[in-house]
């Protein structure tokens, strides 16, 4: 029988689960590891099922996402509205680019102390440390996008009597389309790991205050469980993106056309 190249893909992502977790219970069982550093996998699909019917774990997964969607959708809209001001006046973005540079460069993890400090343990400091981490993304993927468009595409519709403002709206944003995309794939990823990272720090709810308990109690399968939801969250906003891009791309060629 014949897959098709999507089964056969999804087939192979899952033996390729199926043999890793089977290494690691082998190794277990063998006692090649101890399981109180590593865990097992019988143990932690047992804790899974456990925590996955549990009511407040869906309070704290609420609450990281709220964190994570909040905190990008501002860095999101800042970061692209600074971009397209910095390609509208090159003398500006000549100007902040060192400051830029250097502020991305600066690790935002080590200062996430001071966000907690001015922001409270609340949402608000995860929702900051989320933003820092992303908005430098968000701002330098669509500047990239901008100032990578095609200049001869550009120097045609000025030729047909465009104005500047019919070109960034019909030909230099939609051409930036997949950049912003890709910010936005990346930018994601980030806005998870500042997220729990904050809740991992300190925090009233969420599932990095989740694996900082087990973490202080050695409970390494309560730790792996929780990461395991955390990475499957990454996987859900993954693939939120790519729907996203697959109509976005569409509107973008054709826009651009």
């Amino acid at each position: 029988m014949r897959l098709g190249p999507t089964l056969k893909l999804l087939t192979l992502q899952v033996l390729l689960l199926i043999v890793a977790l089977a290494m690691w219970q082998a190794a277990v069982e063998i006692g090649w590891i101890d399981p109180f550093f590593v865990s097992e996998p019988t143990a932690v699909i047992e804790r899974l099922r456990e925590v996955l019917v549990d009511k407040e774990l869906y309070v704290d997964v609420a609450f990281t996402m709220q964190n994570v969607l909040v905190g990008f959708a501002l860095s999101a809209v800042t970061g692209v509205a600074s971009a397209c001001i910095m390609y509208k006046f090159p003398l500006l973005q000549k100007v902040v680019d060192p400051y830029i540079l250097a502020l991305y460069s600066t690790p935002r993890i080590a200062i996430a102390p001071l966000f907690i400090i001015w922001f409270g343990i609340g949402p608000a400091s995860k929702i900051a440390l989320v933003f820092s981490l992303c908005y430098f993304i968000m701002l330098l993927n669509t500047y990239a996008g901008l100032t990578n468009v095609d200049q001869r595409l550009i120097s045609q519709v000025k030729m047909m009597g465009a104005s500047d403002w019919f070109i960034f709206r019909r030909v230099s944003l939609p051409a930036s389309v997949p950049w912003l995309l890709s910010g936005t794939r990346v930018g994601l990823g980030f806005a998870l790991i500042g997220a729990v990272v904050g809740e991992l720090i300190i925090s009233e709810h969420g599932l990095g205050l989740r694996i900082s308990r087990a973490s202080g109690l050695f409970d390494t399968t309560g730790v792996f469980t929780y990461l395991i939801i955390v990475a499957a969250l990454g996987v859900i906003l993954d693939q939120a993106v790519r729907l996203l891009e697959k109509s976005l791309s569409s509107w973008g060629s054709a826009t651009a056309k």
